[in-house]
């Protein structure tokens, strides 16, 4: 069985080693849904407390910009390559939920083509 060969990775660095490790992590950490944004409020004390800046996980309900968005919080910057990979997803997939990320403010690219990396903006007071 090829998934028994203990020395397949032996060409490997220590560091894509522990990079592969990390997105294997990131991923099932995604998928198994234990990662919350916060409590729903509660709707009888919203009234009296000052309105909140909003946040940008309430405008995402898409579960695939979700976990995209979940797995940019846990690893950083990414290219859609590294994206579909982690998760699973094609990359016409990727490339139209990135776009949709990109078009609603709550994700950014650096970079062009092949070089370009996603990242979550940290930032919205442009907005």
């Amino acid at each position: 069985m090829p998934f028994l060969d203990t020395t397949r990775f032996d060409h490997l660095g220590e560091s894509e080693v522990l990079q592969r490790i990390g997105a294997l992590l990131a991923t099932a950490i995604a998928r198994s849904g234990r990662l919350q944004t916060r409590p729903a409020p509660n709707p009888q004390c919203a009234s009296a407390q000052p309105a909140l800046p909003v946040d940008p996980w309430e405008l995402v309900n898409d579960p695939l910009e979700q976990q995209l968005m979940r797995y940019l919080t846990l690893t950083g910057p990414a290219s859609p390559r590294e994206l579909g990979s982690a998760l699973g997803l094609n990359r016409r997939t990727v490339a139209r939920k990135l776009a949709r990320l990109r078009t609603t403010g709550v994700c950014e690219v650096a970079g062009k083509t092949r070089a370009a990396r996603y990242r979550l903006r940290a930032e919205f007071g442009g907005n």
